[in-house]
C-alpha cells in the first residue's frame, strides 16, 4: 500500500511545480526582509495549486464525457478534497493571522484561472494563452511570498514579480517554438527539460543575487 491513494490526481505538469517551487523561493528569499513568515502562506498556495487541476482535466473531459452519461466522481471528489484542505490552511491567515492583504493577490490569481480555464472550454488548450495565464497565476505567488516577509510594499517586490512574469513568458513561448520544430529538428524533450532546470536556476540565482546585494 503506498503513501497516497491510488486514486489521487495529482498535476504531472513538471513546468507547472518548477514554476510554483521558483515563484516561492523567488518571493520568500528575494524579499526586502528575510522572516519564516512566507511558509505560512505555502500550504494554502499549495492546496490552490492542486485544487486547480482537477477543475481543468473535469472541463477538458466533459466534452466527452457529458455526451455518454459519465459522472467524472474522481474530478469531483479530489476538487472537494483539494478545496476543503485550501481552506482550512487559507481561512487562519486572514483571522486571527489577518492577512487581508491576500485578498487582492486571491483574487487576481482566481481571475488568471478563470481566463484560463474559459479558454479550455473553447477547446484553446494547446494555445499560448492557456499557458500563460496559468503561469500568471503561479506569478503572484512571488509578490505574495515577498510581501508575507516584510509586510510592506517595496517597488523591489512589484519588479520581482515583472522579473518573473517575462522570463517564463519568453520560455514559454521558446519551448513551444521547439515543439513545434520538433520533426524538423529531433528534438529532445528530456534535453529540452534538463535546459530548462539550468536556465530556471542560473534565472533564481541571478535574481536573488540582486535583490541582496541591492539591499
Amino acid at each position: 500500500m503506498g503513501f497516497f491513494p491510488r486514486d489521487i490526481l495529482l498535476p504531472n505538469e513538471h513546468g507547472a511545480w518548477g514554476m510554483l517551487v521558483t515563484a516561492f523561493l523567488l518571493g520568500w528569499l528575494g524579499a526586502p526582509e528575510l522572516s519564516r513568515d512566507p511558509l505560512l502562506l505555502l500550504p494554502a498556495a499549495l492546496g490552490g495549486f492542486l485544487t486547480r487541476y482537477p477543475v481543468g482535466i473535469y472541463f477538458k473531459k466533459r466534452r466527452v464525457t457529458r455526451q455518454l452519461g459519465i459522472p467524472l466522481k474522481r474530478e469531483k471528489k479530489w476538487f472537494l478534497i483539494y478545496s476543503i484542505f485550501t481552506l482550512l490552511v487559507g481561512l487562519p491567515l486572514l483571522h486571527p493571522l489577518g492577512w487581508w492583504w491576500l485578498l487582492p493577490f486571491t483574487f487576481l490569481a482566481t481571475l488568471a484561472l478563470a481566463l484560463h480555464l474559459t479558454a479550455i472550454i473553447q477547446r484553446k488548450e494547446r494555445t499560448l494563452f492557456v499557458e500563460i495565464t496559468a503561469m500568471l497565476g503561479i506569478s503572484l505567488l512571488a509578490p505574495a511570498a515577498a510581501y508575507a516577509a516584510s509586510k510592506q510594499f517595496d517597488w523591489k517586490i512589484f519588479i520581482l514579480w515583472i522579473l518573473f512574469v517575462l522570463f517564463y513568458t519568453q520560455r514559454i513561448i521558446a519551448i513551444k517554438e521547439k515543439v513545434a520544430r520538433r520533426k524538423e529538428t529531433g528534438l529532445d524533450i528530456r534535453k529540452v527539460g534538463k535546459r530548462e532546470l539550468i536556465y530556471s536556476s542560473l534565472f533564481f540565482l541571478a535574481v536573488i543575487l540582486w535583490m541582496r546585494i541591492s539591499g
